[in-house]
């Protein structure tokens, strides 16, 4: 698990209120290249067409929360994988409207990104998460599971529990490994870490992992088969 240190290389890149760009810093130049090498276009047409829903969705978050709360998500673009911050900023004149920012950091290094030329997805061998304001790196054989958070989700490790800026279907189409079964619509389990599947006093199939003080996960009746299967039961 890496940690990020003190001193990082932050792109900015600033947005009128109808998403045009007005202005970046140098590392952002650095890192996007001539994809955005000219001003005024509105931010969708520096990306590819696949990843226009998740920029409208994250600045659609932005917009509906407070102008002081940023909101975050990773995308790659330009084979890179990036951690993306966006919040609004608040103008003197209010006739103008507010500006977006939206910053990010390279996190491909990190996160062992690579692209599979079989399918053109860039996938992942760590996962980058939130922890009281910092992002650390977490490796998938450190994960014993994932639930569903909304447009994101929570990860569970052997002591502690992290935010994850991707939603469960994300995390299983950019990790390429064999270790991530989805077992429920909500949850997703390392099968490394399973100790025991059994059935609570509900008749509900469950997931008990070899650490004790983990909480049980359900199984959906329609994924037991895999499951088993999957455990050679």
């Amino acid at each position: 698990m890496r940690i990020f240190g003190p001193c990082l290389d932050i792109g900015l890149v600033l947005l009128s209120s109808d998403y045009r760009v007005i202005g970046m810093n140098a590392y952002a130049r650095k890192v996007l290249g001539p994809a955005m090498s000219e001003f005024g276009e509105r931010v969708f047409s520096y990306h590819p067409r696949k990843s226009h829903p998740k920029i409208e969705g994250l600045l659609s978050e932005a917009d509906a929360c407070d102008p002081d709360m940023p909101v975050a998500m990773i995308i790659d673009v330009l084979n890179k994988v990036l951690m993306i911050n966006v919040c609004k900023i608040e103008r003197e004149s209010p006739e103008t409207g507010p500006m977006v920012a939206m910053t990010f950091i390279d996190v491909t290094e990190q996160t062992g990104a690579k692209m599979n030329p079989d399918t053109g997805i860039v996938e992942l061998k760590k996962f980058p998460v939130c922890d009281r304001g910092a992002f650390l790196f977490v490796d998938v054989s450190s994960i014993y599971f994932m639930r569903s958070d909304g447009n994101y989700c929570r990860v569970f490790t052997k002591d502690n529990s992290y935010y994850l800026h991707l939603t469960l279907k994300a995390v299983l189409k950019r990790y390429a490994g064999s270790k991530f079964l989805r077992v429920h619509k909500s949850f997703v389990v390392n099968m490394e870490h399973i100790h025991k599947i059994q059935k609570d006093t509900k008749g509900q199939t469950t997931i008990i992992f070899n650490k004790g003080d983990l909480p049980a996960v359900p199984v959906a009746r329609r994924r037991i088969s895999t499951l088993k299967k999957s455990l050679n039961l």
